[in-house]
């Protein structure tokens, strides 16, 4: 299967999530940073290699990496080597999203520290955000992910699998929109996928440094998604660059 990330997509994915980092939507950013040009959400090639894999539930644990980056307009491959799913280019095998699915993760509860999210960063800071899950937002993810997958799903998990989606776009945003901000990378997410969001329930995203390694420009959160109820819905961490953020370090 051969799927291409168009900056039409990009965009759109940024609308449905909030994740407006400059570095998917906006091109004389992107060229002057260390992509040269707008690459693709990870969540969103996340959202796409889950449905390619086939599944017929919902996923207990997502953990993806991205070790280069996918450019719009470049057409990627989807494969398998076995132990997880990728997405590759297919002008020159990079692969730039590898995913497990329902591998053993670490779901340990973080204690958050409040500081401001004020450049330099520091261990311990801290951004939320609350945001509802629209029925539009959610028909939109399900086919946005459905160009991924060669079957239909049920209707409760086509859902489930769009609020994953959505949920990974919260946290991204987040990252990308917040802390580290405008310019980072995502790397890797680790999720424990503990509930599920329904249509108009409104979410709570936290990011929380837990590392910085400022000679890499590496910066290590845990992730966590809450209803407003406090049960919480995934759980997991992130390792991004803050290469392009300005002040970072």
């Amino acid at each position: 299967m051969i799927l291409t990330p168009t900056q039409a997509d990009l965009n759109l994915f940024a609308k449905l999530s909030g994740d407006a980092n400059p570095i998917h939507v906006d091109p004389a950013f992107a060229a002057a940073s260390g992509f040269g040009r707008t690459v693709a959400h990870g969540a969103m090639l996340t959202a796409w290699l889950v449905r390619a894999a086939g599944i017929k539930d919902a996923p207990r644990s997502t953990s993806a990496m991205f070790p280069a980056p996918a450019f719009a307009g470049e057409a990627l491959e989807v494969g398998f080597d076995g132990e997880a799913w990728q997405l590759s280019r297919r002008q020159d095998g990079e692969v730039v999203c590898r995913l497990r699915i329902d591998a053993q993760i670490s779901s340990e509860e973080t204690s958050f520290i409040k500081h401001e999210p004020k450049l330099p960063l520091k261990v311990g800071m801290v951004r939320f955000s609350e945001t509802p899950l629209a029925r539009d937002a959610m028909d939109a993810l399900q086919d946005l992910q459905a160009r991924a997958a060669e079957s239909p799903l049920k209707a409760d998990i086509a859902d489930r699998l769009a609020g994953q989606a959505f949920m990974l776009g919260q946290i991204s945003t987040l990252l990308g929109m917040e802390l580290p901000g405008q310019g980072t990378n995502y790397l890797k997410q680790e999720t424990c996928w503990l509930g599920s969001v329904e249509p108009g329930e409104k979410l709570r995203v936290e990011v929380a440094i837990t590392r910085l390694r400022p000679e890499k420009a590496l910066v290590d959160l845990q992730t966590q998604v809450r209803n407003l109820r406090g049960d919480v819905l995934a759980q997991g961490r992130a390792l991004v660059s803050a290469r392009d953020v300005k002040g970072a370090f």
